[in-house]
């Protein structure tokens, strides 16, 4: 007969202990995500799609591209001109895009960028319902709930949506920490967290993140209100720290908001974007509206509306009802945002809406990840709580396994969201090829491309970029106002397409292109100037202008004697600044056909010239008499201001978190 072992067996539950401790559970994590993206990572038949190329992907690459030989602050390839570092959704000043910058941007960078922030939506999920729960167990199954949730199959293809979904659960967590001890240190830690959420670009859910570290300090308030002053001390300093932290980036972004096509928008009725009661079916029905299965039947943006987060998700959320310490956070961060999401006609969107920043956004629909996140925090307590009454080894394991399983199929396998089922090379390489050949080999030097706007037939609809190709198109939701007003007119009169530069035009109906013999010069003095009292009056002149008999001037300038014989040359020009060589007898107006826009500044032997609006949408400069050379550039005084905030903040933050207290 053998002797028995020296060595016992452990026990089943200590060796499922032994597995979910320490470090192994992030290794865990990091797996699933490996696991979870590893088609869209690794396959030649998969690919990004959607916002996710034109809006972030051609935007990145641009500047990546850009970084060592100068910051892109202006470019003049969309949109006949654009100040490119303004808009947010480039993501210039967020750290976790630089490594990608730096590394060079790619299709396959793009989706690294969204399974990094997935292993960070699950860590801090994790931290923060095993902080509140003490089961590491069930803290791990919230936190596949919550990171592989429908969430974030929908917003695949909106990175800067994605982002700040993934730090919600660390503002969470360090409100929760500060809350507890070394308020100083995690306030500061938490608004550097929600400064970088913001950097990412989508001030929007940047806002609900934030909305939401509100409802979970409301939710500490009932429970223990003398504790409201501390409360309300940490998340002003949250809130304040994360708006100074990212001033390089939200003045600048707030200065072309102002000027572009949202500056008029009022969102405080809309009913666009707004939650449908239905879509919750999607919780329990992954295919309920055809999205899955190719048959959408649902609301008009098919991303927005996929709330799955696993078939297990709703029972264990009301099971883990029971538990009175995360049933009130978790109430409130699931009804309140929802009911805010319902849009106007539910009532809490119109009172919302009066609180600053809430009037500006739009599509309330967004907001669904703080919902989510509610969900999975109530899920992981009623995991929490299975596992305490039935205590089977195999119980803890099975859930987790069968929520990410579960989730795996349908959001990422099955979920045509998630990513494209086709290379990134048939769906957008063979097009942008395509206008390298036909358009950017063949466009004049210092004339522009005119084609109808969100183009997609020549691949990404920001492709210019790529294609150094000096359009009067593009894609951005923050399309200067006026210039977009000049863009619509010149539907109706052609004769603007002259004024603008444009040399060579699409014709969609023949798919050619066109020459325009007509082509007015990138700079030059106009024959005739009509003054306009402001923007309505220059707008309804638009309708019958020729560029190239006059040009309407917006304001008053006495000092103007235009001299109708005036010449005016390029002789040297960059990405965002122009010197031009003149002849004129007078003080006279020199019209160029860039976008007017805070910031350009204009001097002739280092005195500056008055830069004024011209046809409504453009720039022009009085220039003083004489035969000179006139330098204009662009310069970004926002950044400069914001870039001086945002460092000062950044040091004040960074020394609180190493030496703060109390």
């Amino acid at each position: 007969m053998s002797k028995p072992s020296a060595r016992k067996s452990r026990p089943q539950p200590q060796l499922a202990a032994d597995i979910l401790s320490g470090w192994r559970v992030f290794a865990l994590l990091g797996l699933a995500v490996l696991v979870f993206y590893w088609i869209p990572l690794t396959s030649p038949n998969a690919s990004i799609q959607w916002d996710a190329v034109d809006a972030h992907y051609t935007p990145q690459k641009y500047f990546a591209d850009r970084i060592w030989s100068g910051l892109p602050f202006w470019t003049p390839y969309v949109f006949s001109g654009f100040p490119f570092l303004a808009d947010p959704q480039v993501g210039a000043w967020y750290p976790l895009n630089w490594p990608f910058f730096l590394a060079g941007v790619t299709p396959r960078g793009i989706q690294l960028e969204l399974a990094l922030h997935a292993l960070l939506a699950c860590a801090g999920a994790y931290l923060l319902f095993f902080r509140l729960l003490g089961g590491r167990a069930a803290a791990l199954a919230g936190a596949v709930a919550y990171g592989f949730s429908g969430y974030f199959a929908g917003a695949s293809s909106h990175l800067g949506v994605f982002a700040s979904g993934a730090w919600l659960p660390w503002l969470l967590l360090g409100f929760s920490r500060a809350l507890e001890s070394s308020a100083l240190r995690y306030t500061a830690l938490t608004g550097l967290a929600a400064g970088c959420m913001v950097l990412a670009g989508h001030f929007q859910t940047s806002l609900y993140a934030l909305a939401a570290v509100a409802l979970f300090a409301v939710s500490t308030v009932i429970q223990e209100p003398r504790r409201w002053k501390r409360v309300a001390g940490i998340l002003a300093g949250i809130a304040v720290t994360a708006v100074l932290v990212s001033a390089v980036q939200t003045l600048p972004g707030l200065e072309l908001t102002r000027h572009s096509v949202r500056a008029g928008f009022d969102y405080s009725t809309s009913t666009e974007g707004t939650m449908q009661l239905t879509a919750l079916a999607t919780l329990l029905v992954p295919d309920f509206y055809g999205a899955l299965s190719g048959n959408y039947a649902g609301p008009v943006d098919i991303t927005q509306f996929y709330l799955y987060a696993g078939l297990l998700l709703v029972p264990l959320a009301i099971f883990g009802l029971r538990n009175p310490k995360t049933r009130v956070p978790g109430l409130l961060l699931f009804v309140l945002p929802l009911w805010y999401s319902l849009g106007p006609a539910a009532g809490l969107y119109r009172v919302v809406a009066w609180l600053p920043g809430f009037r500006s956004v739009r599509a309330p629909v967004i907001f669904w990840f703080v919902p989510a996140f509610g969900l999975a925090l109530l899920a992981s307590a009623g995991a929490s709580e299975v596992m305490s009454r039935w205590k089977q080894w195999w119980l803890a394991p099975a859930i987790v396994l069968a929520l990410f399983c579960d989730v795996l199929y349908w959001n990422s396998l099955a979920n045509p969201l998630a990513y494209a089922r086709a290379s990134f090379q048939d769906l957008y390489g063979a097009g942008q090829e395509l206008a390298e050949a036909k358009l950017a080999g063949k466009q004049p030097p210092l004339t522009r491309f005119h084609a109808p706007s969100k183009l997609s037939a020549f691949g990404p609809m920001n492709h210019p970029l790529d294609l150094r190709l000096e359009t009067t198109y593009g894609y951005n939701p923050l399309l200067l106002a006026a210039y977009a007003d000049y863009l619509a007119a010149a539907e109706r009169n052609r004769k603007l397409l002259d004024g603008l530069n444009v040399s060579r035009v699409l014709d969609t109906g023949r798919a050619a292109v066109e020459p325009n013999p007509s082509v007015l010069p990138r700079a030059y003095f106009p024959k005739a100037l009509a003054s306009v009292a402001g923007p309505a009056d220059s707008r309804r002149r638009l309708e019958t202008l020729d560029p190239s008999a006059g040009s309407i001037l917006t304001g008053a300038y006495p000092q103007l004697h235009q001299d109708t014989g005036a010449t005016a040359e390029i002789v040297r020009y960059d990405e965002r600044s122009y010197r031009i060589h003149y002849r004129a007898s007078s003080p006279s107006l020199l019209r160029l056909s860039v976008p007017y826009y805070p910031g350009w500044r204009a001097a002739v032997s280092g005195k500056d010239c008055p830069v004024a609006i011209v046809d409504h949408a453009l720039m022009g400069v009085v220039v003083p008499p004489g035969e000179q050379e006139l330098e204009v550039r662009y310069r970004s005084r926002p950044f400069e201001l914001g870039a001086g905030i945002s460092l000062v903040a950044l040091l004040a933050a960074a020394l609180l978190a190493w030496r703060g207290r109390f």
